[in-house]
């Protein structure tokens, strides 16, 4: 398990949304919903509400994407889409 920085103890375990393995929340990206439903990177943590996350790998984020009633259950709200930065850094997996 990984410590967080500053040596405040241990980092969270997160659960990826694509090969739903539990890691570290550090190893994790992180993303977040805006109030229009669209999904967003939020790799600083600037974002409120809930999150989910993802590996960094290309399989995960594949299955990520395509997993659009688990990232709704995961925000607890509808997803209607991705936002251009999301497109962007991930081409057109989606």
């Amino acid at each position: 398990m990984t410590t967080v920085p500053g040596g405040r103890g241990r980092a969270p375990i997160r659960t990826c949304l694509g090969c739903r393995q539990r890691k570290a929340q550090p190893e994790m990206w992180r993303f977040a919903v805006d109030n229009s439903g669209r999904v967003l990177k939020d790799f600083r943590g600037k974002h409120d509400g809930r999150h989910a996350y993802c590996c960094q790998d290309d399989g995960c984020l594949r299955k990520f994407f395509k997993n659009k009633k688990g990232l709704s259950r995961a925000f607890r709200q509808q997803v209607l889409g991705f936002d251009e930065g999301v497109q962007d850094l991930f081409g057109s997996e989606q």
